[in-house]
Order: structure tokens, then sequence, then C-alpha cells
């Protein structure tokens, strides 16, 4: 039995595909340049190579920082076609986000043994330097939080809205 691909599977494959190209791209870019000012004093894009997890933070190790992105990432790909009819479009696109940032990252692992990061707000905001594909996995996370507080919101107040009208019902 064939299966053709949708428009929607079109949409989220070019997603992923894009946003790995443009993170790799840039990373060869900067790699080459090694230091650029953008806005001086705020926005800097300065190589950094991160050879822990995220944001510099636990092992060093390429095969436990691979196995944990491809479990990750395979968790995410999982509940996207196991749950196909039940997931909108808005969250697969957000859920493409991470798993794109995700592949691009592991891939700079296994290419070069560390993650390029070069994206640097210096003094201005207290971060670490990062590239695009965490920025597209935050972007992803935090949308995907705000789709599900939002849901919970309409959930109680469709709850408390019922639970109001059997009230009503039961004074009168």
């Amino acid at each position: 039995m064939e299966k053709k691909l949708t428009k929607e599977t079109i949409l989220l494959i070019s997603i992923v595909a894009m946003i790995i190209l443009m993170d790799q791209v840039l990373k060869i870019w900067v790699q080459n340049v090694k230091e650029i000012t953008i806005i001086s004093g705020v926005l800097n894009f300065k190589v950094s190579e991160n050879t822990s997890a995220a944001y510099g933070i636990g092992s060093s190790s390429t095969i436990m920082y691979v196995l944990t992105n491809v479990i990750i990432l395979g968790v995410i790909f999982k509940f996207m076609t196991a749950q196909n009819e039940f997931v909108d479009k808005k969250l697969k696109i957000f859920l493409s986000f991470i798993i794109a940032g995700g592949i691009s990252n592991v891939m700079d692992k296994l290419l070069r043994g560390y993650v390029t990061e070069f994206i640097d707000f210096g003094q201005v905001v207290n971060l670490p330097i990062f590239n695009v594909a965490d920025l597209f996995v935050i972007i992803g996370w935090v949308a995907i939080a705000a789709i599900f507080a939002s849901f919970t919101v309409k959930e109680w107040r469709g709850k408390k809205k019922q639970n109001s009208l059997k009230d009503d019902d039961n004074n009168n």
C-alpha cells in the first residue's frame, strides 16, 4: 500500500530542511568570519565551540549527546505520527522547529565534535552564546507551552461554566 505525501507533510519536511540549511550555512559562514559586530555592544556573531550539552551544561560525551537527542527527537516524531489526527497544524509546526534544531545540532556534534554557537548578546542580556538551531528549539518549546496553557485555560473556563449552569439548574 503506497502512502502519498500530504501537503502538510511536505510543509513540515520543508520547514525542517530550511531550518537545518539556514543553521548550517550560518555556522559555516561564521566559522570563516570568526567574529563580526552586528550592533556594537549589543549583538555580535562570535564563534564558540560547545563540546558539552545544552548551554554548556552536562557531559561532553558525543555518544551521550547524540543518544539523548536521538531519543528525544524520536519521541517527538513518534508523538506527531501516532497522534497525527489529534495534533493540529500549528503544534506540528512548532514540533518541527524542535526536530530541526535538534537534528542540526546533532549534525554539528557528529561532524565537528562540538556544536558551533555564535549569537552573543554580550553584557546586554545575560544569555549563553547560542545558534539558530537553539533559537528554533526554544521558540518551539515556548510556543507549545503557550498552546497547552491556552488549551488548559479554555478547558478550565468551560468546566467552570458547566458547573455554574449545573448550579443554576439545581437552584431552580
